[in-house]
């Protein structure tokens, strides 16, 4: 368990779907920044990832908020 909670740590303990879903969200948002990344490098349109992006970041914050602790998304 210890590896899975190296993605996400939150002050509060989480359920396993909770820890599931975190886990899946910040592999999504790791996923889609890297391919943001190397379009926005490589000079191709970007407009599509940079939405899938933006709208991964927004998802994360809000579960993070739900599930764990408004201070979390301090840090």
């Amino acid at each position: 368990m210890i590896p899975l909670y190296l993605f996400h740590v939150t002050a509060v303990e989480h359920s396993e779907s909770a820890l599931w879903t975190c886990l899946v969200c910040n592999v999504f948002v790791v996923a889609s920044g890297i391919i943001f990344m190397y379009k926005l490098f490589t000079q191709k349109d970007v407009r599509k990832s940079g939405i899938t992006f933006a709208a991964a970041i927004v998802i994360n914050y809000i579960a993070i908020a739900i599930f764990g602790d408004p201070f979390d998304l301090l840090g």
